[in-house]
Formats: C-alpha cells, sequence, structure tokens
C-alpha cells in the first residue's frame, strides 16, 4: 500500500502502486510538461508563425491543467511526474550566437551579457514544420499516457482523463493536417 499526501487532493489518496494517485500523478505530469515546453518554446522561437502556434498549444495545454485540477487539487503539480514526452532540451536553454553565451530560457537577457548583442541572438529558429511535429508527436503520446491513466482512475476521474485524451488526439491531427498544408 502506498499513501499519498498531497494538499488540496480531495483527502489522502491511498492506492496500490499504479492506481489513482500514480495514474493523476502521471497525467498532471504530461499537461504541466507540455505547458512548460510550450511556454519555453514561445519565449525561445524567432519565427513570429511558430510563437503564435506555440502560444495556441500552451493555451490549450493551460486549460487542461486547470480542469485536472479541478480534480486533484492546485497542488497536484506538486506530485506531477514528468514523462519525458516533450523535447526539453531544445527549447530549455538559449545560446547567443555571436559568442557563445549560454542561458536558461526563462531568464533570457535582454541583451548578452558577455558581447552585448540584442536579444535575438538568443532565438532559436525552429520551423513551423518541426513546431507541428512536435505538436502532433506529443499530443498523440500525452493521449496515450492519459488512456492509460484513466484507465486506473475512478469513474469521474477516468471521464475527464478520455476528455483530455480525446483533445489531444484532436490536436495532433490538426497538427497532421497543417503539416500536410505545409508540404508540398
Amino acid at each position: 500500500m502506498v499513501v499519498h499526501p498531497i494538499p488540496e487532493w480531495p483527502g489522502t489518496v491511498t492506492s496500490q502502486p499504479g492506481g489513482e494517485a500514480d495514474a493523476l500523478a502521471k497525467a498532471v505530469g504530461a499537461i504541466l510538461e507540455g505547458l512548460t515546453f510550450y511556454d519555453l518554446a514561445n519565449v525561445a522561437v524567432a519565427e513570429m508563425r511558430v510563437k503564435v502556434a506555440f502560444e495556441e498549444l500552451g493555451r490549450q495545454k493551460r486549460s487542461q491543467l486547470a480542469r485536472i485540477e479541478a480534480i486533484a487539487g492546485t497542488h497536484a503539480k506538486d506530485a506531477a511526474v514528468l514523462p519525458g514526452i516533450y523535447p526539453m532540451d531544445a527549447v530549455s536553454k538559449v545560446e547567443c550566437y555571436v559568442c557563445g553565451f549560454a542561458a536558461e530560457t526563462k531568464s533570457m537577457p535582454s541583451q548578452c551579457p558577455s558581447c552585448g548583442a540584442a536579444r535575438y541572438a538568443f532565438e532559436k529558429e525552429i520551423a513551423l514544420t518541426k513546431a507541428w511535429e512536435i505538436a502532433a508527436e506529443t499530443d498523440r503520446s500525452t493521449a496515450v499516457l492519459l488512456r492509460a491513466s484513466a484507465a486506473q482512475a475512478s469513474p469521474s476521474t477516468r471521464t475527464v482523463l478520455e476528455e483530455l485524451a480525446r483533445e489531444d488526439e484532436g490536436e495532433a491531427s490538426r497538427a497532421d493536417r497543417q503539416l500536410a498544408e505545409l508540404r508540398p
């Protein structure tokens, strides 16, 4: 028996390993990882169409997080298990292309402290096709994780997790359509 004392969860969740608490921790982790990725990517990328796509995808993850927090509580993030679905290494750090100075994306300087180059020297070039490829792949993987988590959850939680999985499957299909439009 594993006891998961998570503040603001409806009581202390007690379960067998692989039970509802673990399922919720994985589901929250997947959504939180997606939100973090899209927020960082929106800051790091240079191309406006990619920024807009990442911003929109981030809004969807923020909405999903609010829905899952309505079940699990606002402190569910503290117990989240990040699954490694998103390519965080692609956006977590930025490097000045003039001198090579590296910085965390979340604290990207407005000017390079080493050489004085403007903020844009840190921005990453991610093609719009790559952005939609990331969205399609990660939404599919997140949907699979959410469905697996739903299988371990109580009926009310299962319903929400299945809705979130369907939403991510729909987003993956939308990303596929965007890719099809971009490719000759």
